[in-house]
């Protein structure tokens, strides 16, 4: 089967600066993926690469099969783009603006009424159809934006950081029309907020410095990296001992004990394996010997997982 988007082996240079190293990933019809990485990690490159705006230095980067280097033009037919910033002309209305952009995109007259209907109605902008862009508020101006990305029914959306600068209520409509186009295209999402894959997305790639250093469901990340928990708890006692006795136990990897403020008590951090009960027998190591105060299980989180790639490269 012919995936929706393809990159094989991609790197791209400035010079001699490389800002994209040997990325291969793809985005099957049906799923959203998110593109998840620092600011600076690579992601808009990528992205402008994967719309044509840019060239890849090497590797292949295909739109439901066309190249887009050597088929640009029916490569380009198949997808939709929002860039962070969205390409809007300020001096005309809203409808407007969207028939320029539907003709521009050969969207046959036949269909051009109806499709102005379906995006100005998934992206609720019946209220300022009439109203000129300059006007409109930043959570507008980002609908609009989505809706000449979805114009023309394209097979694939691409989406450079959607809801940045958008407030809760925006973000929730925003997400809703992504999660609607994505049952039946193909979404890659770019972002550097947390919550925007874990509640839209089936898939996950992490980015860092131009480097692709995972992609996976957010429940396979957390399998595949051999994250480990965190137990942290206050005690009195003795530091060395308290260290020696919790490395000792099974499934503790590391142990970090520092002073409590001026109370005389510590505070202890264990690194350990995803295993239940480890928790009890933390406590009852502590408890028998000197006092424990307070304990606390954290349990990996993507969030964390992402962390750990992005410090360490490779988990």
């Amino acid at each position: 089967m012919v995936s929706a988007i393809s990159l094989e082996s991609v790197t791209k240079r400035y010079g001699s600066r490389t800002i994209i190293h040997d990325i291969s990933f793809s985005v099957e019809k049906g799923e959203i993926v998110g593109f998840l990485g620092p600011n600076g990690a690579g992601k808009t490159t990528t992205m402008r690469m994967i719309a044509g705006f840019t060239t890849a230095t090497a590797g292949r980067v295909r739109i439901a099969g066309f190249d887009m280097a050597t088929e640009n033009a029916e490569a380009a037919r198949r997808l939709g783009y929002l860039p962070e910033t969205p390409p809007l002309y300020d001096v005309l209305d809203v409808t407007s603006y969207l028939r320029f952009v539907a003709s521009v995109k050969g969207v046959p007259k036949a269909r051009l009424s109806a499709d102005l209907d379906r995006v100005i109605t998934a992206c609720r902008l019946e209220a300022v159809t009439k109203r000129e862009i300059y006007k409109l508020s930043k959570g507008y101006r980002q609908r609009v934006g989505l809706a000449q990305a979805l114009l023309g029914e394209p097979d694939v959306l691409l989406l450079d950081e959607p809801t940045a600068g958008l407030d809760p209520g925006q973000i929730q409509e925003t997400r809703e029309v992504i999660r609607n186009f994505g049952r039946d295209h193909a979404v890659l999402l770019s972002t550097h907020i947390l919550p925007e894959v874990t509640l839209i997305c089936s898939r996950v790639a992490i980015i860092n410095q131009g480097h692709l250093l995972a992609i996976d469901t957010p429940e396979g990340l957390q399998r595949a990296s051999e994250q480990t928990s965190r137990v942290t708890l206050l005690a009195t006692g003795p530091a060395d001992a308290l260290r020696d006795a919790l490395t000792a136990l099974p499934g503790v990897r590391e142990v970090s004990i520092t002073q409590s403020g001026n109370t005389g008590q510590l505070a202890i951090e264990c690194r350990t394996d995803v295993v239940d009960g480890i928790e009890t027998e933390i406590a009852r190591c502590v408890a028998t010997r000197w006092s424990l105060h307070r304990l606390q299980r954290e349990m990996p989180t993507l969030e964390n997982i992402f962390l750990r790639y992005i410090e360490g490269g490779r988990a």
